[in-house]
């Protein structure tokens, strides 16, 4: 048995940190890698990093550098009479957001937490929704992903969107053997055999 192996890059743009990032028109672009297995079937599973370039929050936050890791799983709708998919999207992610912090119109208050012109590095864990849209072409595919980053906001310690995003890239797909006939077939099928081999 064998199911999909995709290797892909893209550029993401985001917010990067919503309830820090209030300006307008003031997104992050990112590199985005991932890794995704599966899709023979209902399910399949997405590794991803991104890395931000540099960015400022004026006059609060200055030389931002942030990068996200994420585990994320699809459930994959096909199209009839194409070959692409539509897949509604959940996971986890690590978020670190690092910059030097002002202190000037911080609504949030953080002065109680930090002092003003440190360097601040703030580590959170989001939950990832979305959706997404994958169209195959021998050999590669191009996809693109929209995700919304629930977690908690420092300062307040309240439930919200912490940032959307939106990536965009190709990946390069190939096949190789699906867990199931690496570890559960064969182990099944070796102990078969051994069994039978006893019994003679």
């Amino acid at each position: 048995m064998t199911t999909n192996l995709g290797i892909g890059v893209g550029v993401t743009r985001s917010v990067v940190y919503l309830a820090r990032n209030v300006k307008p028109n003031n997104d992050g672009t990112g590199l985005n890698t991932s890794l995704v297995y599966g899709g023979s079937r209902l399910f399949r599973a997405s590794l991803e990093y991104t890395r931000y370039k540099k960015l400022d929050i004026a006059p609060t936050w200055y030389d931002i550098k942030a990068n996200t890791i994420e585990l994320n799983a699809h459930i994959l709708a096909r199209f009839r009479g194409k070959n692409a998919y539509f897949y509604p999207l959940f996971g986890l992610s690590y978020n670190t957001f690092s910059g030097t912090y002002t202190g000037i119109n911080d609504y949030l208050n953080l002065d109680k937490l930090y002092k003003k012109d440190q360097k601040v590095v703030t580590r959170w864990l989001g939950v990832n929704i979305g959706t997404g849209y994958e169209i195959y072409f021998k050999p590669g595919s191009f996809f693109l992903d929209y995700k919304m980053r629930v977690g908690m906001t420092e300062g307040y310690n309240q439930l919200n969107i912490q940032d959307v995003c939106i990536t965009a890239g190709l990946r390069f797909n190939s096949k190789m053997p699906s867990f199931y006939s690496l570890f559960i077939y064969r182990g099944t099928r070796s102990r078969y055999l051994l069994d039978k081999a006893d019994r003679n």
